[in-house]
């Protein structure tokens, strides 16, 4: 025979899942009024820093380039898309050297409030790639994406690709950084 719930009871179990649905009402308001908008216009987008390296490469960004000037500069077009497939990254090499780097050693990064942080690269891949002295090669920002982490989403905001490649003025390698956004 099944005991009868007591009046403690009932209230005990009615308070618990009082205070359960209040913590998790208050956790999803202090995620939303903590969110911040994020530049989507591309005045907005011209107006941002690259985001920091860790190497010691020189770096060529989209932001500051002059077209000109650079010897190898990555670009995105538009600045700024609906979506990942209709945003394109070019890599121009206007150096007099051919550039042979891996194309899918993509690196990218998602703006906040709080600054830059890097999306989880959880792909990898090999290859060689050979732009000629005066030519490019162009990405769309959804192919780089899944270069990088396939199952990573591009949401409305601010972000930045970058790929290295050898510097035709010496030794060392470039990281050209494009930034761009999404609507």
């Amino acid at each position: 025979m099944t005991r009868p719930w007591s009046r403690r009871a009932v209230l005990c179990s009615a308070g618990t899942g009082i205070v359960l649905l209040s913590g998790c009402t208050s956790f999803e308001s202090e995620q939303s009024t903590n969110s911040t908008t994020t530049p989507v216009s591309a005045t907005e987008i011209a107006s941002l820093e690259c985001p920091p390296s860790d190497d010691d490469d020189e770096i060529v960004c989209s932001q500051t380039v002059e077209a000109g000037a650079a010897s190898v500069y990555l670009l995105p077009t538009p600045t700024v898309g609906d979506t990942p497939d209709s945003l394109e990254l070019t890599l121009t090499n206007a150096s007099r050297t051919d550039r042979t780097f891996n194309p899918y050693s993509w690196s990218m990064w998602r703006k906040s409030a709080s600054g830059w942080s890097e999306i989880e690269q959880r792909s990898s891949g090999s290859g060689k790639l050979t732009v000629t002295a005066g030519d490019s090669e162009t990405w769309t920002v959804d192919t780089v994406i899944g270069y990088i982490n396939e199952s990573a989403t591009l949401n409305s905001g601010a972000y930045a690709a970058a790929i290295n490649v050898p510097n035709p003025d010496g030794d060392d390698w470039i990281t050209c950084l494009a930034v761009f956004g999404l609507r």
